[in-house]
């Protein structure tokens, strides 16, 4: 039997790891998952910030403020009052979850993507859409090369929703911008996948053995300033997914084996 935890417009599946509003998939990082979840099971007493800290980042050291980041990032989707704040002690989860069991097979439901809600409307380049959806369906590495500011991101955005249904295992979105160590890309791509690491373990293996059999579009933005750690971790991810697409942006190529770029040039200034 699967636990299940509702409570208003949200359902949690610990087994899953998935975190429904509405009945649909919320961009939830593994990190807060974890902490969502370790603050429901415990809902029922104070959890200091020690404890959370060893739950949520087993066997790691990290500084207190990653876990006012992830607290910051639930109050914001769950409301500010979901997580009340003891000072100087910890958290305590004011939720009142109902909990219900299913069996395993009476849902398939499985989050397909976590790709940020557009902000604009997408006009004026549909022929470019097409013609990348093309050499998606013929590559399995591209690249959207172009200046900053130029719409890359936009139209990666736009093609990478197109085409949620076509991978069975979701499409997965990667924003390297906020990201200046190389040794952190491989991290930030498993955080988006919900990929856990293990204490004395590389990240790499990990992700690996994650795509190894599944059928997923990995897309990689802002890779410009981290190109050779992009470039291994795609060699690396391709090599162990047969399944495993990438498509990336940057301002110059990966320069992979197998790579195919696509130019981004400006939009045309209209009479």
């Amino acid at each position: 039997m699967t636990l299940i935890y509702r409570f208003g417009r949200f359902e949690l599946r610990p087994a899953a790891r998935l975190l429904l509003v509405d009945s649909r998939p919320a961009a939830l990082g593994a990190r807060a998952f974890d902490l969502l979840l370790a603050l429901l099971e415990r809902r029922d007493r104070l959890v200091t910030k020690n404890e959370l800290l060893e739950l949520v980042w087993p066997g790691l050291v990290v500084e207190e403020n990653n876990l006012q980041v992830q607290v910051s990032a639930l109050r914001k989707l769950l409301g500010q009052d979901a997580i009340a704040t003891v000072a100087g002690r910890g958290y305590r989860c004011t939720l009142e979850p109902t909990q219900t069991t299913s069996a395993p097979h009476a849902s398939s439901f499985v989050a397909k993507h976590n790709l940020p809600a557009p902000v604009s409307s997408f006009i004026g380049r549909e022929r470019e859409l097409s013609d990348l959806r093309a050499m998606l369906a013929s590559h399995r590495l591209v690249t959207l090369v172009g200046i900053g500011g130029i719409g890359k991101t936009r139209l990666t955005l736009q093609v990478a929703t197109t085409l949620a249904d076509a991978y069975a295992d979701g499409v997965w979105f990667v924003d390297l911008a906020p990201v200046s160590d190389p040794r952190l890309v491989a991290n930030a791509v498993a955080t988006a996948v919900g990929v856990r690491e293990e204490p004395g373990q590389p990240i790499i293996g990990a992700l690996q053995r994650f795509v190894a059999d599944r059928a997923l579009l990995l897309v990689l933005d802002n890779c410009e300033h981290l190109l050779v750690a992009c470039a291994q971790l795609a060699r690396d991810l391709l090599q162990a997914g047969r399944k495993l697409t990438i498509v990336a942006t940057s301002r110059e190529p990966l320069h992979v084996p197998g790579e195919a770029t696509f130019p981004v040039a400006p939009l045309p200034v209209p009479e």
